[in-house]
Order: C-alpha cells, then sequence, then structure tokens
C-alpha cells in the first residue's frame, strides 16, 4: 500500500496511491480512516513529504563502494548522524544550494519511516511503518572540516523524501537508480548494504529511542555534485520515483 500526502486547494489531504489514482482518505499517515470517494490524478495534486520526522538518522558508510569514494573521511564500519528535521521537502520540490557551498551532492537512499517507538529494538519488523524514497543531500566540504556532519546535511531543503511510503515491500534486493538531468550517475542494490534495513533500525536504536515518524536514510551507494538548474529523479524498486529540482540560494 502506497500512503501518501498531498494538498489539493491549499488543503492538506492524505491518500493511498491506487494504480494511476489517489484515492483521499481520512485519519493519518500511520491509522488510514475510510476512503472519502475523491480522487485525484498526480499531476493534479502538490506532493507533501508523506511524512514529518521527528528526526532524522542517517547511517553512514553503508556501502562499500561510497567508503571507497571518500576513503579520506570513511569509517571502517557503518556510523551514524542526525539530520535537522527542518531540512524536509516533498517529491517535486527544490534543493537550494546554499550562499558560498561548492560542493553540494546527492545521495540516494533508502528511506525507513518508524511506525511504533522503540528503544533497543531487537524485532525491526513489528517498528517499521514502510519505505521511502532519500535523497540525503549534503554539503561535502563541511563534512570535511567537520568532525561532526550534521551541519553538512541540515541546511533547509538537504532531506527530500517521498513521494509516498510503501507499506508492503521486502528490502533485501532492490534497484537504486539516481539520475541527473536524465543521465544514469548510480545503479545499486540494497543487497549491497552492509547492514540491511532491518539492521539499520537495530542499529539506531542502540543509541536512541526512535519514535513513531522517525526517517532512518540507510546510506548511499554513491554521491555526485549537484549544479544550479539540475533535475535529480532517484527510483527504488517497488517504491517509485523522487524527482527534485536544484537551484541556487
Amino acid at each position: 500500500m502506497k500512503l501518501l500526502r498531498f494538498e489539493v486547494n491549499g488543503k492538506r489531504r492524505i491518500g493511498i496511491l491506487e494504480g494511476d489514482r489517489i484515492e483521499e482518505s481520512s485519519g493519518t499517515i500511520f491509522r488510514i480512516g475510510e476512503k472519502t470517494g475523491k480522487k485525484y490524478t498526480p499531476d493534479n495534486v502538490k506532493f507533501l513529504p508523506p511524512v514529518d520526522p521527528g528526526k532524522i538518522v542517517c547511517i553512514g558508510f553503508n556501502y562499500r563502494k561510497h567508503i571507497e569514494e571518500l576513503e579520506d573521511i570513511a569509517t571502517k564500519n557503518p556510523t551514524l548522524t542526525l539530520k535537522s528535521q527542518n531540512s524536509v521537502v516533498g517529491h517535486e520540490d527544490y534543493i537550494i544550494i546554499p550562499e558560498g557551498m561548492k560542493y553540494v551532492e546527492h545521495e540516494a537512499e533508502l528511506g525507513i519511516v518508524i511506525g511504533r517507538a522503540g528503544y533497543r529494538i531487537e524485532n525491526p519488523k513489528k517498528h517499521i511503518l514502510g519505505c521511502t524514497v532519500v535523497n540525503d543531500v549534503t554539503a561535502r566540504e563541511l563534512e570535511r572540516e567537520m568532525v561532526q556532519w550534521s551541519a553538512s546535511k541540515s541546511f533547509p531543503t538537504f532531506c527530500p523524501v517521498g513521494p509516498w511510503i510503501e507499506t508492503k515491500l521486502k528490502t533485501e534486493d532492490l534497484n537504486i537508480k539516481c539520475r541527473v538531468n536524465g543521465n544514469l550517475i548510480h545503479d545499486s542494490r540494497t543487497s549491497d548494504m552492509i547492514y540491511n534495513a532491518e539492521e539499520c533500525v537495530k542499529f539506531a536504536s542502540r543509541f536512541m529511542m526512535l519514535e513513531r515518524g522517525d526517517l532512518i536514510a540507510t546510506g548511499t551507494p554513491g554521491t555526485g555534485k549537484l549544479f544550479d538548474g539540475d533535475v535529480v529523479d532517484i527510483g527504488i524498486e517497488g517504491i517509485g520515483k523522487l524527482r527534485n529540482y536544484v537551484k541556487n540560494e
């Protein structure tokens, strides 16, 4: 089931994607109610981030390709950092390159949305609402300058998420593609992750309470520099495609 939040005529709504139509529903992302009978096409709605995360946990260096790519700062094992909740934007929204930042890069990632709170979680399946697509945008020069990486990842618009949450998906071997201006930049699979999706939940919950609505970005197979005017498409098998546009501040 693909759950989403969207806006029509300035009003926020909840829906389920059924084929090529969005069926409006009552309730919330976490507790879908009855269908209202109203249907929309994706072209006629404004997509909102499918969740407003209380916190965004980024699993770093969870693909060996990414470790090799950033060998000078990479840790030997997967690590984690936090990203500001104010960085979240939705599908078809803008990524804004901050003034003075010269090396802003995309990171295509599988996102896990927490549906049930937990600390030191042993059975992740009971705590996962579903999966989404995340672009963990990073100001690489700040990441290299600072010991702590949250600043490099927390600028406004640095966490595109969407277009929806898929609640029924096996995550062990999904294709992840990133295209910029139609050119294929990365083509990988979640089977290349060091920690799989459920292990990422267990790992993060060792250090903090995960709350309903929290978002875990599970790591990227590679990065690429973004420029003013770029169009970034990240597609994950079984979920869909997240598209965002890039402009300078």
